[in-house]
């Protein structure tokens, strides 16, 4: 919270407080109390707000342990016994001196003081409260704000390292595969080096903006199905289908290939086609994105356990996208099967 915002908070906060003390001594306007009412609760007003910030200032984190709290709480003590009463005295005793108790027979000096102290006690423990509650409240947002900053940090610097590690098993392959189509189709080896060209410029350029096109996320995708397919006798092995306007959209850069990677790392390449089903939807206010693809025998158990990193996905999604976001994942027979909703607004 910017230091502007708070101290408006704040302004307006005595604001409305001076204007209660102010209107509750208004009711005696026609009393000739009415002026040594008035300046007892702008004392008392001054006194509260001293007493707010005082807490305020002193309570830290250094206070966050048994001791320190036992320490604070002992200070609080002690201030609101000692400084009450002393200025109870201090502001109310000429007073009483000048205007004697309304009914003397049944209301002595001694009397009337203590009443004082009990409205001055009763308002300062209020208002410390308030005031070690403010700062709490404002150290708790200080320390959200930390820490998401670190996890975003954290998060950047995950992408860094994927950019910079490109999976090895798919450059390898990649590579392998245009190898053998210099021999035997060597424009399509031309065209699957400009993909992979494209492929590593992404990577290494664009995925490091907070945002990207979507139309440049599909084209990365693409590119990086294409090359997939070099491996599949088949073509029609990868479905991948597109629907909606995906114009002026942006989205975070590489959001949808984990799911993907995991599809090719753990797919069955001896299943029937369509192997994997990729769809991507796009409306006005929503991405709906689903891949399907078959599980090999044994990586069924352990696709089921390991979750290919999802706790690092979900707390992606939770920094980027909050709560508008929905991830089902599902494991039936052998498939398996992820839908991810991303809500713009």
């Amino acid at each position: 919270m910017e230091t502007r915002t708070v101290i408006k908070l704040h302004l307006i906060f005595w604001i409305i407080v001076l204007a209660i003390y102010v209107l509750g001594s208004l009711t005696y306007i026609e009393n000739p109390l009415f002026i040594p009412l008035l300046a007892s609760s702008l004392m008392i007003y001054s006194y509260v707000c001293f007493t707010f910030y005082l807490f305020y200032r002193v309570l830290s984190p250094a206070f966050f342990s048994k001791k320190g709290i036992i320490l604070y709480v002992l200070f609080g003590l002690l201030y609101l016994v000692v400084c009450t009463y002393l200025f109870t005295l201090a502001a109310y005793y000429p007073y009483i001196y000048l205007y004697p108790p309304p009914v003397p027979a049944e209301l002595t000096r001694g009397k009337w003081i203590s009443s004082y102290i009990f409205e001055v006690i009763t308002a300062a423990i209020i208002f410390a409260i308030l005031g070690s509650l403010s700062k709490l409240s404002l150290i708790w947002y200080r320390n959200k704000l930390k820490q998401m900053e670190t996890e975003k940090q954290n998060m950047y610097n995950e992408l860094v390292m994927l950019r910079a590690q490109i999976n090895p098993h798919f450059l390898f392959n990649t590579l392998n595969n245009i190898k053998s189509l210099t021999i035997s189709l060597p424009s399509k080896a031309i065209l699957s080096i400009e993909k992979l060209n494209s492929i590593m410029n992404y990577m290494l350029y664009e995925s490091s903006m907070e945002q990207v096109p979507l139309a440049s996320e599909i084209g990365y995708i693409n590119n990086y199905l294409d090359l997939q397919k070099i491996r599949y006798s088949t073509p029609g092995f990868i479905d991948f289908s597109i629907s909606g306007d995906f114009s002026g959209i942006h989205v975070p850069p590489l959001i949808f290939m984990p799911f993907i990677e995991n599809a090719f790392k753990h797919g069955d390449k001896m299943k029937p086609d369509p192997g994997i089903t990729i769809r991507l939807n796009i409306e006005k206010s929503r991405i709906f994105f689903e891949i399907i693809n078959f599980i090999k025998e044994s990586d069924e158990v352990k696709s089921r356990n390991s979750g290919f990193g999802l706790p690092n996905i979900r707390r992606r999604l939770d920094l980027l996208f909050e709560r508008r976001y929905s991830l089902e994942i599902d494991t039936i027979n052998d498939q398996f099967s992820v839908k991810l909703n991303l809500f713009l607004s």
